[in-house]
This record gives structure tokens, C-alpha cells and sequence, in this order.
């Protein structure tokens, strides 16, 4: 739908050329007229409009005026000169100008709706020019980084949307790693980092580090970089020849640390420590590889400071024992899970909620015992955040819930976690459950408001700019929803109101038939009884003529 401004300093023009698209549905045009430069602004300044058919010669403010004002609001507006001056000087101001053209009044109808029809098709073209598509390009091409931080950071979430990893994403991010073959991971943390130090310059600080031990490199692998939780820098690293050993990269690497943290500390007075996985890993396993790097860094870093480890160290062997893995890997990765399905609730996300929830469920179930720690500290997290959601939204007191609420900070109601992790599964249904339902009622209420203005002010301003004002909603958006629950378009529902109130006041008062046009809208008697008789079969005093025949 595209909107068309028409605007003319007399009046009967202006009526005449709104009647006229009014008649063509095919164009799908939302239509507002103006009778001064000043009316046109008001709308300009209200919502963007997609083409402007007026009159150059008008009192005021005349058309090349309110031209510089529309190009300056809306630069890719489409106007359309329609005019009784040829005058050579009026032409010219307004064909310098792009997305411009110019007509005479004395053109007949088909030759004005060939000039918007030639608009519109120039604005669609536009959507699919090749050089709008180039500068969108350009434009993602500067989002690279950002879109490249995104991607990798999926990756040590753990999400399964980014597995498996496919060498075609890496392509098209940039990343010049192989898709194909495993990869060896490097966590690395500043020990001195000044907590007054701002943002910015924390953040150039970190790349100057990357760049430094990147230096030392660089020649020997390919690698991938992300900062992230604010506080790791996290390499994800190929050797540079796929046919190089990879325990000589990893020794590679490790040696060059060392020269790259004094590097670090006499050139950035910083102290680097690094933690690197003793050996490659699949992409699948990245995630665990990341929380389990991460606290080798965090039980370390407290009493010593540049220092590099490896996973191998013997100490750290000894401190999570043959048998801790699986329960530390577990309790790395879940909160992070428990987080976005906090995000999944906020945004109405059913579906992705209970993808991630299922494996949070499954590990649960596999737990035997209800005094594991790890466990209750799982099922506490997810129980803390529906609590924190329902009260957030008001939901205890709905009717909605199959179960008590009051389970949730009681893990002596359970048999076993399957148990539990079953009953915070029915919990976020029925949560899930409400949200829908308010949804709904909120857009009911929406449709409501928005029938009950329009019965209610049939002879005022009714366009979709107005009900969006009314609704705070975008008019195309709210075109789209009112089509959705009432499976009526707007214009549609508007003329219906108009068409019914006119009949009402035709065949109960005895209103003049142009008090009767002007109540439910309509400027021009004539107008309306074309509008009466093309939906009705029958003028308007033929329709009155024949209640009083009964």
C-alpha cells in the first residue's frame, strides 16, 4: 500500500482527483488531500508520504516551496506537478529535482493515472535496483565484525541453531577457518585491567592486545577472535597448512604466548594470562571446551598473573578428579541456557523455548540422586526466572495454571528430577498458554477501539495515519492486523460504517441528502450518491423513497 497526497487550493480539484483513485482498488493507494502547503506539511509531518500530486501555482506556500520541504522530510517522495501553468520557469524548478514530473490540468484522467501508476512503478523498481542493493551491501559489509561477534559467540553458547557449522557461513562472515576440520581453542584475560578505565578505551586496549599476539602468528595458523562476557578474549585456531601436525601448532602457539606477553606487558604495561586446550576439538564441542578454559583462567588467575596453562597441567588434573567432567560441563553451559530461555519467555518464543528446555530436561532425568547440588541449583535458576516472569505479568491470579505455583521453590514435592523437570515444563506451557491469550485479548481490544472511532466519527478524519496515532501503532502495521483478526480491510470496514450510518439516517430523520453525505463524510453530495448507488443499486433518495412507500 503506498500513500497519495493530493494537494490543491481548489477544493473541487482536490475532491475530484480523490474520487478518481478512490475508484482504483488495483493501485491499493491510501489516500489524504490537502487544501493549502500548509494542510500538506501537517501530513508530511505525520507520516511518510510516497507520492504528492499538486499544484505548483497556490496561495502561501505554492508547490516548489512545499517540493523543498517534502525532499527534505522524504527525500525519496515521488511528486507529481499537476498544474494550468506552462510557464517555462515553473517547469524547470520542478524538473531539476529527482523523482519529479509535471502535468497539465487539461490531461484527462488516464494520462493523470498513467503519471502515478509510472511513480509507483518507479518506487517498487527502486526495492529492486541493483545499485540499492550494492549500498545495502556496503552497508552489511561494515556490520562484518559485528555479524562475525554474533556468530562465533552462538557457537560458545552452545546453540544448536549455528550446528553443525557449515563452511559456506564461514565464507560468507569472512572467517577463514575450515568448517571441515577440528580447531584448537585459546582463552586469554588481562590480570591489571583498571576498572576506571572506560569502555572505549578498554575496548581498543583488548584489540591492540589481539593485535600484538596475533603478530607472532600470523604466518603459521588462521584464526577467528571474539571478546567475549566482556572479559575473554576467546581465538578459535587452524593450523595455516591443514597438513601440519596439530600438537606442533598447539606448542607453536604456546611458546609464541610467552613472547607475546612480555610484549604486552613493556609495551601496554598490561599482564596477559592465557589458558589453550591441550588438543583440537570438533566444532560441536566448543562451547564446553570454552566454560571449561574459562575456569581453568578463574581458579588460577586469583594468586598468580601472566601466566600460559594448558588443560594437561597436573594440578589442575588432580583438582577436578577422573569423574567431574561431565557434572562441570553440565553446570558451565546450563546456566547460560537458562538465560535465553529467560530471553525465549520475554519474547513469546514457544517453540525455541522448549528446543533449548529439552535438553536441560533430558540432563536432569539422567540424575539420580535429588541431593545433587548441581541439579537443584539447575532446576532453582529456571524456577527463579518463571517465578520472576509471572509476578513481572501479573499472572498468579489467571486461571491458567494446571499446577501450584508454590512447587516452584519446593524441590521436596519430587520423586525424582524427571519429575521436576516434567512440572517446570507444564509451568511455561501455561505461561506460554497466557501470554497467547493476552495477546489475543490485546489485540481485540486494539480491533475495538478502532471500529468504535470509526462508527464514531464518520464525518472526521479517519485515515490509517489517524488510527495509527490512536493505536500508537505503525498504519501499515495496523492495516495488516485489522485485515488479520477481522478478515476485512480497513477502507473496506470504513466504507461498510459510512454506507450502514447512511442508510440509518436516510430511512429515521429527515436530514437533507447532503446532510446526510456530510455526516458520514463525504465533502460532495454528488460523490456520495455514486458511493450510495454503486453499493446499494440505488440512489439515496430513491433508498429513502422506498421506506416511505412502506
Amino acid at each position: 500500500m503506498y500513500r497519495l497526497l493530493i494537494v490543491d487550493d481548489e477544493q473541487m480539484i482536490v475532491d475530484w482527483l480523490y474520487r478518481l483513485f478512490g475508484g482504483l482498488s488495483h493501485l491499493e493507494l491510501d489516500l489524504y488531500k490537502a487544501y493549502t502547503g500548509e494542510q500538506a506539511l501537517g501530513w508530511l509531518n505525520r507520516t511518510k508520504i510516497d507520492i504528492v500530486l499538486t499544484d505548483i501555482h497556490m496561495p502561501g506556500m505554492n508547490g516548489i516551496q512545499l517540493l523543498e520541504n517534502i525532499k527534505t522530510r522524504w527525500p525519496d517522495c515521488k511528486v507529481v506537478f499537476l498544474t494550468g501553468y506552462d510557464h517555462f520557469d515553473y517547469v524547470y524548478a520542478a524538473i531539476k529535482h529527482e523523482g519529479v514530473s509535471y502535468l497539465l490540468k487539461t490531461e484527462n484522467d488516464t494520462e493523470i493515472i498513467h503519471t502515478v501508476e509510472k511513480a509507483i512503478s518507479e518506487i517498487e523498481n527502486r526495492y529492486r535496483n541493483t545499485e540499492l542493493l550494492s549500498r545495502a551491501r556496503q552497508q552489511a559489509s561494515k556490520a562484518l565484525p559485528l555479524l562475525q561477534k554474533e556468530y562465533l559467540a552462538t557457537l560458545l553458547r552452545g546453540e544448536k541453531s549455528a550446528l553443525p557449522v557449515k563452511q559456506r557461513h564461514l565464507v560468507e562472515l569472512e572467517i577463514s577457518l575450515n568448517a571441515d576440520l577440528p580447531v584448537l581453542m585459546l582463552l586469554g584475560t588481562m590480570d591489571n585491567q583498571s576498572k576506571k578505565l572506560a569502555q572505549a578505551e578498554r575496548t581498543r586496549l583488548v584489540y591492540t592486545v589481539k593485535n600484538i599476539v596475533e603478530e607472532y602468528w600470523f604466518e603459521n595458523v588462521s584464526s577467528a577472535f571474539i571478546v567475549h562476557e566482556e572479559s575473554y578474549s576467546v581465538w578459535f585456531i587452524q593450523p595455516a597448512d591443514p597438513l601440519s601436525p596439530w600438537d606442533k601448532t598447539g606448542l607453536f602457539i604456546k611458546e609464541m604466548l610467552e613472547t607475546a606477553q612480555r610484549a604486552c606487558a613493556e609495551s601496554l604495561h598490561v599482564s596477559m594470562s592465557f589458558a589453550i586446550a591441550k588438543e583440537s576439538i570438533g566444532w560441536e564441542t566448543v562451547s564446553e571446551k570454552y566454560y571449561g578454559l574459562k575456569q581453568l583462567l578463574n581458579d588460577r588467575i586469583g594468586s598468580k598473573s601472566g601466566i600460559v596453562m594448558t588443560e594437561n597441567d597436573a594440578d589442575t588434573a588432580d583438582r577436578q578428579g577422573p569423574d567431574s567432567n561431565r557434572v562441570n560441563v553440565s553446570l558451565r553451559t546450563y546456566p547460560n541456557k537458562i538465560d535465553r530461555l529467560e530471553n525465549c519467555l520475554e519474547r513469546g518464543q514457544k517453540q525455541d523455548f522448549f528446543e533449548i528446555y529439552a535438553d536441560i530436561a533430558e540432563f536432569l532425568a539422567g540424575i539420580p540422586s535429588m541431593h545433587d547440588i548441581p541439579a537443584l541449583e539447575i532446576y532453582l535458576s529456571l524456577s527463579l526466572k518463571l517465578l520472576s516472569y509471572i509476578n513481572r505479568r501479573g499472572l498468579t491470579e489467571k486461571r491458567g495454571f494446571h499446577a501450584s505455583l508454590s512447587k516452584l521453590s519446593r524441590i521436596d514435592e519430587f520423586d525424582n528430577w524427571a519429575d521436576a523437570a516434567d512440572y517446570l515444563g507444564r509451568i511455561a506451557d501455561d505461561v506460554f498458554t497466557l501470554q497467547e491469550r493476552d495477546q489475543e485479548m490485546r489485540e481485540r481490544d486494539i480491533i475495538v477501539l478502532v471500529q468504535q472511532y470509526i462508527n464514531e466519527h464518520l464525518s472526521d478524519d479517519i485515515s490509517l495515519v489517524k488510527l495509527g496515532e490512536l493505536t500508537y501503532f505503525n498504519p501499515s502495521y495496523l492495516s495488516r492486523l485489522f485485515k488479520q483478526i477481522t478478515g476485512t480491510n480497513i477502507s473496506d470496514h470504513i466504507h461498510l460504517a459510512r454506507l450502514n450510518k447512511a442508510k440509518e439516517l436516510l430511512a429515521g430523520t429527515s436530514l437533507k441528502i447532503h446532510e446526510v453525505a456530510l455526516q458520514v463524510g463525504f465533502d460532495s453530495p454528488a460523490y456520495f450518491a455514486k458511493f450510495f448507488k454503486k453499493s446499494t443499486g440505488m440512489t439515496p433518495q430513491e433508498y429513502r423513497d422506498s421506506f416511505i412507500m412502506k
